[in-house]
Parts: C-alpha cells; structure tokens; sequence
C-alpha cells in the first residue's frame, strides 16, 4: 500500500466503501441498501468531489433539523444515524476524506458507509469496497477504485432492483 493512503479509521468501526464509474450510476441506491442493513448502528458519509477550487465544507446532518440535500435526505430515510457530508476540491481531496472521518468516527458509529469513488481509491483500511460499473464513460480515476474494489456491481441490476 501506498504510504499516500488514509489510514484514519479505527478497528471498531467497521468501514464499507461504495464508489462507482461516474454520476448517476447508482451509488447511492447502493449505499442505502447498505444502511438499511445496518438499521440504528450506522453512519453514513457523502463525499461531493468538484473540480473547482472551493474550500472545504464538513457538515453533519441528522433528521429534519438540517435542510436535506438529495442524496443525504435518502441515506438518511434509509437508516442512517446521521449524514457527514464533505464538499471538497479534487486537490484537497485526501484532507477532505480525513477531516470527514474525523466527523464521523466522533459521532461513534458501529458502521461507517462511505459514498465516494476517491475514499475507494485513498482509503487504506476499510472492511469492504463496493463499485458500481455504469455503462457510459467512466471517471478517468475510476478504474483505480474498480481495481482495490472486493465487489463490482453492475449499474443497471441496481437500478432495476430500486424500480
């Protein structure tokens, strides 16, 4: 392993990685089938990474009390405790994931699911990797994910089970 790779995860919380190909392939489906196994023991962080240099936004949403981006809102009704949502440029993306698992390893979750293609490629230890393979063009990193992934799904069997 690289010694680039984040290793800010404790033995106690069990980590589960879920990234995939590109936008709208279904890793958020996934990621919530995920939290709906883990009913009342799990935490789940959303990573939104852009390619503009913005600064880098940590917030935690739990419930009503927060107004709910999609994707935190459906992990949310999906079981999840509560949403890390991390908003961070593609350079400062390693500092983003471990600012995120700091957020979420003081929340003390059992199970922490992670959404996002670039924890599947930075993380060092994590329990398993999930990546969803959608049929368009992929992200040019995408691959690098794939690879380090210990399951490989295809897009359209998840979309179909979530219709």
């Amino acid at each position: 392993m690289s010694p680039s790779r984040i290793s800010k995860t404790s033995a106690d919380v069990r980590v589960i990685v879920v990234g995939g190909s590109a936008s709208k392939v279904g890793k958020t489906i996934l990621a919530c089938t995920l939290v709906r196994r883990e009913p009342g023991r799990c935490v789940a962080m959303k990573v939104s990474v852009t390619e503009r240099d913005v600064p880098t936004r940590v917030s935690v949403e739990r419930g009503a009390e927060n107004g709910r981006h999609g994707d935190t809102g459906r992990l949310l009704d999906a079981g999840a405790s509560a949403v890390v949502w991390v908003t961070v440029s593609r350079r400062r993306v390693r500092d983003g994931l471990a600012l995120g698992l700091v957020h979420a390893r003081a929340l003390r979750p059992q199970v922490l699911i992670v959404e996002s293609t670039s924890a599947g490629i930075h993380l060092q230890r994590f329990e398993s990797s999930w990546f969803v393979a959608g049929p368009g063009e992929w992200k040019p990193w995408a691959a690098e994910h794939r690879d380090r992934a210990t399951r490989v799904v295809a897009s359209t069997s998840l979309i179909t089970a979530a219709s």
